[in-house]
């Protein structure tokens, strides 16, 4: 797993033990923030904000590819 793989799942697990993210739910909203905040975005012209969609799944990819 790469460093920035690595990084997303520690704050993961930190929303899941020390954050509160204790049901499915929180959990879940929690993974959408970090992924939001972790992902290359951009800014459009009328100042709404792109999240890079290529750079969501090759997170992924990196996750599920990971070894733990």
């Amino acid at each position: 797993m790469n460093e920035r793989a690595k990084q997303f799942m520690d704050s993961v697990l930190d929303q899941r033990y020390n954050q509160g993210a204790d049901t499915e739910s929180k959990l879940v909203a929690a993974i959408l923030r970090l992924a939001s905040e972790s992902i290359i975005s951009y800014t459009a012209q009328d100042g709404r904000i792109v999240l890079d969609k290529n750079d969501l799944l090759q997170i992924a990819e990196e996750l599920s590819n990971g070894t733990d």
